[in-house]
């Protein structure tokens, strides 16, 4: 009897056990998870090599990977090359990871490495193609080894090649093509991709397979949604209603509403200036002459727009070289705020009853502290009108020079300060400045390899744009992020992209 009673109870258990399974069988599969962010502005393309705005670095970052990484300290750190050496001044080594594939499977391999530079250095409307015409060849030294070989020493091609090269995969471009890859990209990243909606979302899954070691993480949620939501108001209210969990872009005047709503806002001090730039190159415009260029930076009282308009987030600037730069020169000192020597320079230059002007602006880049110089511009007689654009068409007019006389612009994403030779150089891609001595020192501090001897040269160069300045200074920009309270694992990145790997949502 005993044995029989055993049985029974263990029968008894074992249908409780079926039971309590049969029950929790339609929620023994963990819902999947899902992170929504909402971006500034929509990326402008899926193929890497056309992106040069921070909200589509987001989206690279997650699909795609690069040959070296800067950390979320800022900190250059392996990526897919595990080391590099300089092993003279026309050469440098990388060692490459073993355990990398793309997310079709082809692997990362060397020449991997040789197809992506070589077609940055034949896509001549890529807009960051020049940050690599230093490279003459790409060496294949084995399967895990490469070497670039240049005409020149370069300085700043480490820091280019952390954010402006991803790697792509060779045999995979070959059967689709260019077209057909922007299409249905396919990288390394920690995310893969499903679909892009322009003007409405990118879709992306992770990437189970995503290799070990990369300072980003691994993915934490199943997919990610990326929405363009070009109003700053619009994103915050879907942040407050749950549309998305994360957003860019927080303007200063909403910090105080979204905390008190339970959202957490996380500012960030980032590696990028804003400036009011100058067309300087044209002798028929009023900025032309150096000292309405230096009255107007003295009209704009910046320390009152950091205070009053910005929640007091930012620091001055003198010149294109920000605090925490290499070759940050603490001498060169801001413009102070003084009308009256504004109005005495101006009238020294032939302009006692001012001008009137246009100020080209970004969309999403009319702030009250743009509105704000226009109002203390026009205070020593300057009429300014502010034109808006959408991103793309603003910049296009810059690319083709026919932008107006002034125009505003937030630029950098690294504590190197290589990519202002874009603008700040005679030579510069999107240049309407030269000044000879200023070109003299980018390009020294371009061709070293000697860290040191790059910061003098970049310390002697924020002194001369100072005093022949190529904008009105403003001030250093300050990323401020919105949470929604479920958030977990969310870092800045100096690379102003949004990096959603080790990101997760809590129940």
């Amino acid at each position: 009897m005993r044995r029989v009673g055993v049985a029974l109870g263990l029968l008894v258990v074992l249908a409780i056990a079926l039971s309590l399974v049969a029950c929790a069988g339609p929620e023994a599969t963990p819902e999947p998870k899902e992170l929504r962010i909402g971006l500034s502005l929509d990326v402008e393309s899926m193929d890497p090599f056309f992106v040069n705005q921070a909200a589509g670095w987001s989206v690279v970052h997650a699909l795609f990977d690069h040959l070296v990484e800067r950390d979320f300290e800022g900190n250059i750190v392996p990526g897919l090359a595990l080391s590099w050496t300089v092993v003279d001044t026309a050469t440098l080594e990388f060692v490459l990871r073993e355990d990398v594939s793309f997310h079709n499977g082809e692997p990362f391999t060397a020449d991997s490495v040789r197809f992506s530079i070589e077609r940055m250095l034949s896509e001549e409307a890529a807009p960051n193609q020049s940050k690599f015409t230093a490279i003459d060849a790409v060496e294949i030294v084995d399967d895990y080894t490469v070497r670039l070989i240049l005409n020149r020493p370069d300085g700043t091609l480490i820091d280019s090649l952390t954010s402006r090269l991803a790697m792509l995969p060779p045999q995979y471009f070959a059967e689709v093509g260019a077209e057909a890859f922007a299409s249905a990209p396919v990288g390394t990243g920690p995310f893969t991709y499903v679909e892009w909606v322009p003007d409405d979302r990118v879709t992306l899954a992770a990437n189970e397979n995503y290799w070990k070691g990369s300072y980003k993480g691994m993915p934490k949620v199943d997919t990610v949604i990326f929405r363009p939501i070009p109003e700053a108001a619009t994103r915050a209210a879907e942040l407050r209603a749950g549309g998305v969990h994360l957003i860019q872009d927080v303007t200063p005047d909403q910090i105080d509403d979204l905390e008190a709503a339970g959202l957490v806002v996380v500012p960030d001090e980032a590696y990028q200036l804003q400036y009011i730039f100058f067309i300087t190159d044209d002798e028929t415009l009023p900025t032309y002459d150096v000292r309405v260029r230096q009255a107007l930076n003295y009209a704009v009282d910046v320390d009152a727009i950091i205070e009053n308009l910005l929640a007091g987030l930012g620091s001055r600037i003198a010149s294109p070289i920000g605090p925490g730069y290499l070759g940050y020169n603490p001498d060169v000192q801001p413009y102070p705020y003084d009308p009256q020597k504004a109005r005495d320079l101006l009238a020294e230059a032939g302009y006692a009853n001012g001008f009137e002007t246009i100020l080209d602006v970004t969309t999403a880049g009319h702030t009250d502290a743009i509105d704000a110089v226009a109002g203390y511009l026009s205070d020593v007689g300057v009429t300014v009108e502010i034109q808006d654009y959408e991103l793309g068409l603003f910049n296009q007019k810059w690319m083709d020079r026919t932008q107006s006389m002034l125009w505003a612009a937030r630029w950098g994403n690294t504590p190197d300060p290589q990519s202002i030779e874009l603008f700040a150089s005679c030579n510069g891609w999107i240049a309407r400045y030269c000044n000879e001595e200023v070109t003299a020192h980018l390009e020294a501090a371009r061709d070293s390899l000697d860290q040191h001897q790059r910061a003098q040269h970049y310390a002697a160069a924020s002194a001369l744009m100072r005093d022949d300045p190529l904008a009105i200074y403003m001030n250093t920009a300050t990323q401020i992020y919105g949470l929604s309270s479920d958030v977990e694992g969310f870092r800045p990145s100096p690379l102003l992209a949004i990096i959603v790997s080790d990101v997760s949502v809590s129940e």
